[in-house]
């Protein structure tokens, strides 16, 4: 997991980013490129068109993009595991965001080739272990695979609010603030059934 700070702000000041990041996907962004970025954002008709990343911006991406796909092998597993349907239906949504990631990485150029498709294997040695680590813990019983989407969500939730911070307001950030959302909503449905 990654070393999460309380540099984030209060929680009222993360929902105003996340508002100004939806209102930004909604109205696309004419900026000027800036120094170090990679391409231009600019979002019509609900299209995206190009998009501007800075470095740190484009590490952030990654990491979300193996993130979303190491939840997803693990719910996909653990599903296989212990039969719980939860565990389908939001591999299912992880499926759909971490697509949208690959889309965003990929109209903005940052190459994603070192991503595996294969179940279980991260560029990021980080999230590598923590797959490894998690699914044994996971596959003990079903009280312990629920615990482990609750970690996973609690998790994910940090990290999101970590890149909102750290995120201008881009479709990136637009992205951002739905994955946020969804994680929030995994997590009270792994809280509901734990």
């Amino acid at each position: 997991m990654r070393n999460i700070s309380n540099k984030y702000k209060t929680d009222k000041e993360i929902e105003m980013k996340k508002a100004q990041n939806k209102q930004m996907v909604k109205t696309g962004n004419n900026a000027e490129m800036q120094k170090g970025s990679v391409n231009a954002l600019m979002v019509q008709d609900g299209e995206i068109q190009d998009i501007t990343l800075n470095e740190a911006e484009v590490e952030s991406l990654l990491y979300m993009i193996e993130m979303e796909k190491m939840a997803l092998d693990i719910y996909d597993a653990l599903y296989e595991l212990t039969g719980i349907e939860d565990f389908d239906v939001i591999s299912n949504s992880e499926q759909k965001y971490y697509d949208k990631l690959l889309e965003v990485a990929s109209k903005a150029g940052v190459d994603t080739t070192t991503i595996s498709d294969e179940a279980g294997v991260y560029t990021n040695s980080e999230i590598q272990d923590l797959y490894t680590t998690l699914l044994a813990q996971g596959s003990l019983s079903s009280e312990d695979a629920v615990s482990v989407g609750i970690l996973i969500e609690q998790t994910d939730i940090a990290d999101l609010q970590s890149a909102l911070e750290d995120t201008d307001i881009t479709l990136l950030g637009g992205v951002y603030s739905h994955l946020l959302d969804a994680s929030q909503n995994h997590l009270a449905t792994f809280e509901s059934i734990a």
